[in-house]
């Protein structure tokens, strides 16, 4: 009888070291994916901005402090999400993010504009609907009179429900504050509509010291 009770005791003592051992695996476990989370979690945000247009909310977020950036659009209809984020590489830290409907249809658009000073750099858009989105490409390269003296370094902003773009321009052969003098202009600006097709067409080109 009492070595029946001993051996009861034994199986008892195994079968709780056992138990003890499986909850100890998976603690560290939990552990260890508590960690990658938290890595995950704290990686740098270098721009962060939260949009509204109508019953549209976006937010955009960049993370990275190099030349090269990783961009994140999320749309939003109240707490849903409309769609599939918005992920790309950009160049350059973002200097500007801006809603608007330049083409007049309703749906919204998000503009991103960042200092990269690349010929024809620096600019992302794209426009919203309930569920997808469109890129806007930018306004490609200058054409005519306005080209003259264009060496990049554009910078973009929205007003008046267009498109403005600015850049330093030369004379072709030095840079502009070489040969500046009081008749000769040092930069200029371009307006662009936006139309239907999604195209940019070129309005007022005006030069400025």
């Amino acid at each position: 009888m009492k070595a029946r009770v001993l051996m009861l005791l034994g199986a008892s003592v195994v079968a709780a070291t056992a138990c003890d051992s499986s909850r100890g695996i998976v603690e560290d476990t939990s552990v260890e994916t508590t960690t990658v989370e938290s890595t995950v979690a704290t990686e740098p945000v270098s721009f962060s901005r939260d949009l509204t247009q109508g019953n549209a909310r976006f937010e955009i977020r960049t993370t990275g402090s190099s030349a090269q950036r990783q961009l994140t659009i999320r749309s939003y209809r109240g707490a849903a999400l409309t769609t599939d984020p918005v992920r790309l590489d950009i160049n350059g830290a973002v200097r500007e993010a801006v809603t608007g409907d330049l083409n007049g249809n309703g749906k919204p658009e998000i503009y991103i504009f960042t200092d990269a000073s690349s010929a024809n750099g620096g600019f992302y858009g794209y426009e919203f609907t309930e569920r997808s989105y469109t890129p806007i490409t930018g306004p490609g390269l200058i054409t005519g009179p306005a080209a003259v003296g264009y060496a990049g370094k554009d910078t973009y902003t929205l007003s008046n429900n267009m498109l403005s773009r600015s850049f330093p321009i030369t004379d072709g052969t030095a840079s502009a504050s070489a040969t500046a003098t009081a008749a000769t202009p040092t930069s200029r600006t371009i307006t662009y509509k936006l139309g239907a097709d999604g195209k940019w067409a070129m309005g007022q080109v005006m030069d400025g010291q």
